[in-house]
C-alpha cells in the first residue's frame, strides 16, 4: 500500500473511536480459543499464537475486535499483539513505532466490559452472554466403542437449541449458544427459578430448549410444533416448552467447571428436582423442566441406543466422565456424537466455480 506516516498510536486511537463491543463470535472466539488455552497470560505471544493457528486469511476487522475484546478483559499485552498485525493488515507494513514500549492498551471510557453489568459474584466466564457451551465434535470411533467404554457415559442428543440459564434470587437470564441473551418462556418458570435460588444460591444451568409436539417429537420452534399437532389432527393441543438440562455450571457458590462431569450432572438433578417441584404448583403447565438422563454403564448405554433409534431421534452424545468442561470444541475426544444417518448415493453432473481464495 505504499509508505504510511500513521502511527500505531493515532491508528489505534481511530480505532477504537468507531469500534462497537464486541459481538458474540468475538467472544465465543475470546474464551474458546484463547482462554481455553491460556493465551490471554502469555502478552504478545499469546497473539502471535492465536494468529498462528487460526489466523489464516483473518480480516483487520475481526483482528481490531480481537484487541478490543482483550481490553475490554483488561489483557493488555495479548491487545497489543493483536493491534500491530491490525496495523500491519491494514497499512501493509509494520508499526513505525516500538509497539513493546509505545502501543497504549487502556480501552476508552466509552467501551463498556461485557462482563461487568450483571453478577459481580460469578465469574467472568459465567457471566450471562459470556459463557461458551461445550459443544460434541462428530465420534471417530464406532457407537459400540463408547458404548463398551467404561470411561464414557452416555446422554440421548436432543433436537433443540441450546440454552444456558443463569438464575440468581433476584433475576434471570437464558442465553443462546451464540452467547445472545434470549427472552424469558414465561415470568412464571423465571418466578420458580428465583424461589430456588434464594433457598439454594445462585446457579447455573446448562441445557436445551426444545418444543414438543402431541405425540412427544421434539422441535427447534413452537410454529414447528403446532403444524405437526395439525397433521396429527390435534390442533387444539397447546404446545409444550421444555428445558432439557444436561448439567449444572454453577451451584451453591462453586464454578463446576473445572470439576467432573459426573459432578456437574449430579448438581444439575438436584436443581432440577427442586424446579420440578415449584412447577408442580400448577403455575405454568407450557413451561416445564427435565433432566436429561445419564446412560452409566453398559447395560444403560445400550438401552439408550436402542430407544433413541426406535423413537427416530437424532443420536447420542457420548461425554468422559472425569472431564473438565471447555468451552467450543477444544474438548475433542472428551465429548462426541453420534448420529444415525441415511446414506444416499448421488450422481454428481456438474460444478459451480467458485471465486473465494484457496
Amino acid at each position: 500500500m505504499g509508505t504510511s506516516t500513521l502511527t500505531i498510536s493515532d491508528f489505534i486511537a481511530e480505532q477504537r473511536s468507531a469500534a462497537k463491543p464486541p459481538n458474540a463470535d468475538i467472544r465465543s472466539r475470546w474464551a474458546s480459543r484463547i482462554i481455553a488455552r491460556n493465551l490471554h497470560q502469555q502478552g504478545r505471544a499469546g497473539a502471535i499464537t492465536y494468529l498462528r493457528d487460526y489466523g489464516k486469511g483473518i480480516s483487520a476487522t475481526k483482528v481490531i475486535a480481537l484487541a478490543i475484546q482483550a481490553e475490554c478483559e483488561h489483557c493488555t499485552g495479548i491487545a497489543s499483539g493483536f493491534w500491530a498485525k491490525a496495523y500491519e493488515l491494514t497499512t501493509g507494513q509494520p508499526p513505525v513505532e516500538d509497539t513493546a514500549s509505545e502501543i497504549a492498551t487502556a480501552p476508552s471510557s466509552s467501551m463498556p466490559h461485557p462482563n461487568d453489568p450483571a453478577f459481580p459474584a460469578l465469574p467472568s466466564h459465567l457471566q450471562p452472554g459470556a459463557i461458551v457451551t461445550m459443544q460434541p465434535v462428530d465420534a471417530s470411533q464406532d457407537r459400540l466403542h463408547y458404548i463398551s467404554d467404561p470411561a464414557y457415559i452416555g446422554q440421548p442428543k436432543r433436537d433443540g437449541n441450546r440454552i444456558v440459564v443463569i438464575a440468581t434470587p433476584d433475576k434471570v437470564w437464558y442465553q443462546a449458544r451464540s452467547t445472545n441473551l434470549q427472552a424469558s418462556p414465561g415470568q412464571d418458570f423465571d418466578s420458580a427459578l428465583k424461589t430456588v435460588a434464594q433457598t439454594r444460591g445462585t446457579f447455573i444451568l446448562d441445557g436445551e430448549k426444545v418444543f414438543l409436539d402431541v405425540a412427544g417429537g421434539e422441535h427447534r420452534t413452537g410454529a414447528q410444533a403446532a403444524l405437526i399437532n395439525v397433521d396429527l389432527g390435534q390442533p387444539q393441543v397447546q404446545v409444550r416448552c421444555v428445558i432439557s438440562v444436561f448439567k449444572a455450571l454453577y451451584a451453591r457458590g462453586s464454578d463446576l467447571t473445572n470439576s467432573s462431569e459426573v459432578l456437574r450432572i449430579s448438581a444439575g438433578q438436584a436443581l432440577v428436582d427442586h424446579i420440578a417441584a415449584q412447577l408442580q404448583d400448577g403455575v405454568n403447565p407450557s413451561v416445564g423442566i427435565e433432566m436429561v438422563p445419564t446412560a452409566w454403564n453398559t447395560p444403560q448405554k445400550k438401552a439408550l441406543c436402542e430407544r433413541q433409534r426406535a423413537e427416530g431421534r437424532e443420536g447420542e452424545v457420548w461425554i468422559l466422565a472425569d472431564t473438565v468442561y471447555l468451552g467450543g470444541k477444544m474438548g475433542g475426544e472428551a465429548i462426541v456424537r453420534t448420529k444415525y444417518l441415511t446414506e444416499t448415493e448421488v450422481i454428481i453432473t456438474g460444478l459451480t466455480p467458485t471465486t473465494v481464495a484457496g
